[in-house]
Parts: C-alpha cells; structure tokens; sequence
C-alpha cells in the first residue's frame, strides 16, 4: 500500500507539473494546491537530506500536520558559514520553500549565543513588509556557524499582497475601538501605560486581514493586560484576549506565620527599606488598593530592621520568595532577572481587599491577601512567587501566546518552574501553602495526578474550550494538567531536576515560540536533551516516553523523510555509527529497512529500544541473508551483537503480529 502511495505522489507531482504549466495555481482547487505545496516542500527537504547524508550526519523532519509544513528540521543543513542577522535572513530566504513559502521575507528580531558555543536566530514572517503574526522560525547554527536546526510556526497560506497599502486608518482611532471593546471608554488616562500599536497580518475565521495590533494596560475595574486586533481597513475589531497570567491557579497552602527569613534591605535616614540591592528587588505596599495609579505603591519599611508586624508578613514573604527565585534562575540558567538584563524586580502585596488573586502585570509582581477561606496571602507561597517569576521570563523568551495550547504551555511551564524553585523532589502539589488555609492537605493543582482538582492528564480528555473570558482564554489553566502530567513522567524517569531544569529552560529560552502547540513542546524539549546530553540518553528517552504517555508524540505522515524505507532496495542510510535514530512502524504492514557500510572487520551491535509494542530487529548481509536476530517479547529491548568482516549490512525492523505505533517512535542505534 505504502509503495503504491509513493508512486502516486510521483504521478501526482508529474500531472502537477502539467497542470502547473496549463493553468494557474489557483484553478487545480484546494486539494491540487495542497499536493502541489506538499511536493515543492518534500523537494526542498531532499535537498537538505541530501546534503545531511554527504556529511553523514542524521537528518529529521517533524511536522505541523494542522498547517502541512514542518515544524523542526534537524541535520546538516547548510554549506555556508552563516554568523550574522543578515546571513540568517538570506539563508531563510533562500530556503524557505521548506515551509511551502513563496515571496516572502524574514526579520530577525533577536539573536544570541548560548553557554554551549551555539547560535540562535528568532526571526518573523514578513510578508511586503508586514509581520504575519506568530508565524516565527527560529534557525540554530553550531559554534562553526553551520545551520543544525530550523523550526517554528510557519503561516504559508498569505496570499503575496501590497498588504503595506491596506492600513489605511489611522492608529488612535484604533486604541479608541480596542478601549471600546475592552469596556473602558476612550480616555487615555485609564491606562496604566502609554498604549502600543503594531501592525500584522492576521488570520481571523481563515480570512487574512491587516490588523493593528492594540495592547491596553489597565488596573480597574481588575487589572489586565489586553492584545486586541483592529482590522486597518474598516477600524473593527476583529479579535481580542486578556493576557494577564493567574496565579489563582497555582496558588494554596496555609500561610506562612511564625517563620524567620533572612531579608537584605536598604537602610536610608534611619529607616529599613525593604529593598535588595544585590539582586534588586524591591517590595511594596499597595494598602488594599486596587487603583492602578497607586501601583507599586509605597516601598516597605521600618524603623528596625525586624519587619515582624502581621501587616508586614506578606511583604516578608514576597521579598524572600522572590530572592530565592531569583538565585535558582542566576545559578541555574545564568539569568540575571527576569529579562536576563538586571531589570529591577518590583513586587506589591495588599493588592485590594481580600483579593484572591496574583499575577505578572506590566512589569510588576502582585499578590492578593486571599479572602482567608479560599486562600491566605498568596506571597506565602514560593511556587506561586516562582510560577509569577517565570510568566516574566517567558514574556522576554518566547512570549508563548496567552490561549489554547500556547497558554496553556504557558501556564504548564510557570507550574515546572514553580516546582523547580521549590526544590522539593516528592512535592508534586502546587500552591498547597496558600489555599483553603482552614482545609489541611488541599491544593490548587497536582503534576503527579491532575485529575484530582479537575485538569485531564491525557490529550484524550483535551478541552476545546472558547477563546474567551469565560472560556479560560481556550482552557490554559485546564489543559495545563496534560503537558504537567507529561513533565512529571519525564523529572521521574531522569530523577535529576538539575538535568531536567537545563533541558526545560533550554527549550523555553531557545527553541518555543509564541503559538508552540504541545507537540512543538515534546520536539522542543528533545532539542534541547540532545543539545545538552545527547540523543537516544537517558533524558532524551524520557521526553520522547514522557510525552507519548499524555498522548502527545508525532503521527503518521505520508512525508515522512525515513518513508519509503519498506525494502532494500530503498533501505534509510547509510546509518553514522553511534547516533540513534527515531522511526515508526506505521501499521501492520509497515516495515524498516536501513543499510550501513563496514570498512574492517570487527563487532556490530544493534540495540532497538523504546518499544511501543513487540517490535523484531535482524541483522542481515548484502544479499539479504539473516545473520543474527533479535526476537524478545513484549515491549522487551532487542539487541544484537555480530562479529562481521567488512562490506554492506542492512537492518531490518518489523512489528510481530502486526504490532505498530503512529505515537510513539523506536529509537536503533548501531555501531560499527
């Protein structure tokens, strides 16, 4: 079966070609311009595989089946050296039929080079000028400045306008229809800041539409940060959502009274000012007020430096916690604040009355009192302070987008950094210091079990929820619970968080971006195992498992670039010594074929692990004779050790008695 689909994507690209020449693109119907996108993309792709396997370097693609291109391309994919913004953008440009993009631009907006001596370019989609929105690529060169990596979220759908033509309005008639729309009236002077305006192409109900971008920062009635879309031609809103991140989700416990913190402060006139100035932090007294002129509000202080009045504890808490959060990062990960540049860290308790809330706002951290029955202050909590924290780092990283699965990666990677900080390996709860203080044992959220306060800990019960208020801005405090539980099987199974710590913080500084869904979070955390401890190890291994017990993992893809591998004859290789590769058995009838050349005489081995079901290896020769084997049952690893004289060998995989896996890839790895 799979044979006759190669042959019919081959015929279908020679009447493409046909079709292409005697009538345009836009006469074959979706279904043609979908198979003529598929096969320009599967071209571009051999082309880089071509060049991967000259350099015997392994060569992957994993796929955005929702938008048909890929979303992570590793290999050897470059012959020029590429070291600068503007060598990047013309290597994108040069290949970005990759992605099934024609006409278009890239803009690097920012670029770096990591502890480990590689480079990072996130670049933007631009199309005659104009940004598409979360259409990002990310390309990634090693400390040669060859390109070993490219992903993102690639919109290739924008039709090749003068977009730049359709702005035809101007911006403040803009930020008064986004104030509208928000339920503030058009007076400048209830926002917390100056508003901002960008423009974009954006996609609303699959029609492509110049937006302005309008975000509104605002206090009252609650405080908010708004990102609304108003269409450029005819002033009307088109799309809007609140991107103020809650830490009524992860906040609980009991409070903290009666525990003594070591506190730097800041001693001015006579007075203790309750502010650190070694890692600049700073707290405040908002005095139950919820006006957003009054924030930070007043710095704390005291006449002594013993700040142990009821009134203080909060602030007592949220400097310490903060100062805690702060060294885990800069210790860690090497990141000094929240936007790796010693910004200032600014922090207000007593935020309203009985306020059941904290959050990351506009450049401040807030926390509630609680109403004592649902929750106590909310600063007495280090995970909740830690999760704010890395709402912060992740707006200055990737800024994953605040809905749907984004947001809910969002949410999920503040929840792991919570953990993190904490540092307690057997504390799976979250915020269990600060809610229902009169109710011992509760939580907010658990990684271990989400399912115990109401989040699905598998992509079978994934909510489809509005992107709106009420709907939790498409579940991101709700479908949180899968990629937490995912996270969970992964710290786990590796059982080293300082390990775990580096590949989490890797994958969210250097490899998301803002629309990653949560397959883009596996392939990114893999990445990032690779990068830092090798493919195929112990952590790798425990992403790749990890996820595929949520139900997040690759499909099936008819441009799988290891497909088609089911004979000799068209066998995957030749296969580098030492490096593992990670395939699927499709269906009942798939199989693998993949060839490698010995040139002396000596030990193969052959290991196949992983295993979805019960998989077979066999080691054969040239001609196709078995030589060795391996047929354990269950999901048992294969191994195969063979001493063999030089020449071709082929690996041979199979599933016994039909058994197959669209979600979970084996992982083989030979030596020679």
């Amino acid at each position: 079966m799979k044979k006759f689909l190669v042959f019919l994507l081959v015929f279908v690209f020679a009447m493409c070609t046909v079709l292409s020449a005697a009538a345009p693109t836009s006469e074959l119907g979706n279904e043609g311009k979908d198979l003529v996108k598929k096969v320009k993309i599967k071209n571009n792709l051999n082309k880089l595989r071509e060049m991967s396997e000259k350099k015997n370097k392994e060569f992957t693609v994993e796929w955005n089946e929702k938008k048909g291109n890929p979303s992570y391309v590793v290999g050897s994919l470059s012959e020029k050296m590429v070291s600068t913004d503007a060598a990047a953008v013309a290597y994108l440009e040069e290949n970005q039929g990759i992605f099934g993009l024609d006409l278009s631009n890239f803009k690097v907006e920012k670029s770096f080079t990591d502890e480990l001596g590689t480079k990072h370019y996130r670049t933007t989609h631009v199309v005659d000028g104009i940004p598409v929105y979360g259409s990002e690529v990310v390309l990634h060169t090693d400390a040669n400045g060859e390109v070993y990596a490219v992903n993102g979220y690639v919109e290739s759908e924008v039709p090749v306008l003068k977009w730049s033509k359709e702005f035809k309005n101007n911006t403040k008639k803009a930020v008064e229809e986004a104030a509208v729309y928000v339920g503030l009236d058009k007076q400048f002077n209830q926002f917390a800041s100056e508003p901002t305006v960008e423009k974009f192409i954006y996609n609303v109900n699959d029609q492509w539409q110049p937006v302005y971008l309008v975000t509104l920062h605002f206090a009252n009635p609650n405080p908010a940060s708004w990102k609304v879309f108003v269409n450029a031609s005819t002033n009307k809103v088109v799309d809007g959502f609140n991107t103020v991140t809650n830490a009524a989700t992860t906040g609980t416990g009991v409070g903290t009274k009666g525990q003594t913190r070591t506190l730097n402060l800041d001693l001015i006139s006579g007075k203790y000012y309750m502010r650190d100035l070694t890692r600049k932090i700073e707290t405040y007294n908002m005095n139950y007020s919820s006006n957003q002129n009054g924030l930070p509000g007043t710095l704390m202080y005291d006449t002594d430096n013993v700040f142990n009045s009821a009134v203080q504890a909060p602030a007592v808490d949220a400097q310490y916690y903060l100062a805690v959060t702060y060294d885990y990062f800069k210790n860690n990960h090497g990141r000094t604040s929240y936007n790796n540049a010693g910004a200032t860290i600014k922090t207000s308790v007593h935020f309203g009355s009985n306020y059941n809330n904290a959050f990351w706002w506009n450049g401040f951290f807030v926390f509630g009192d609680g109403d004592g029955t649902q929750f106590s202050p909310l600063s007495g909590a280090l995970d909740v302070v830690a999760h704010e924290y890395a709402h912060a780092v992740t707006q200055y990283t990737c800024n994953l987008e605040y809905r749907s699965q984004s947001g809910a990666l969002n949410e999920s990677m503040s929840d792991v950094f919570g953990y993190l900080v904490e540092g307690v390996a057997s504390d799976w709860q979250l915020g269990e210091d600060v809610t229902t203080p009169n109710k011992a044992g509760d939580a907010l959220r658990d990684m271990q079990n989400p399912t115990l306060y109401g989040q699905p800990a598998h992509m079978s019960n994934y909510m489809n929820m509005p992107e709106t208020e009420a709907g939790d801005w498409g579940g991101v405090h709700y479908n949180s619970g899968i990629p937490n539980k995912a996270f969970y099987n992964i710290a786990t199974a590796v059982n080293n968080n300082t390990y775990v710590g580096k590949v989490y913080y890797r994958a969210l500084t250097t490899y998301l971006t803002a629309k990653s869904q949560f397959t883009d979070a596996r392939n990114a955390l893999l990445l990032a195992a690779k990068d830092l401890y090798g493919q195929g190890g112990t952590v790798y291994n425990a992403i790749a498992n990890g996820f595929t017990a949520v139900g997040i993992g690759s499909s099936s893809s008819g441009l799988d670039i290891y497909e088609a591998n089911d004979t000799r004859a068209t066998a995957k290789g030749p296969l580098v010594s030492g490096t593992t590769y990670n395939a699927y058995i499709y269906s009942t009838k798939d199989v693998d074929y993949y060839y490698f050349d010995k040139s002396a005489s000596g030990t193969i081995t052959v290991s196949l692990t992983n295993l979805p079901g019960d998989y077979d290896v066999y080691l054969l020769n040239s001609s196709g004779t078995t030589l060795a084997k391996s047929e354990n049952g269950g999901t048992t690893s294969e191994s195969i050790s063979y001493s063999g004289a030089s020449g071709r060998y082929y690996v041979y995989v199979v599933g016994y008695n039909g058994a197959n896996s669209t979600t979970q890839a084996y992982a083989l790895r030979v030596t020679h």
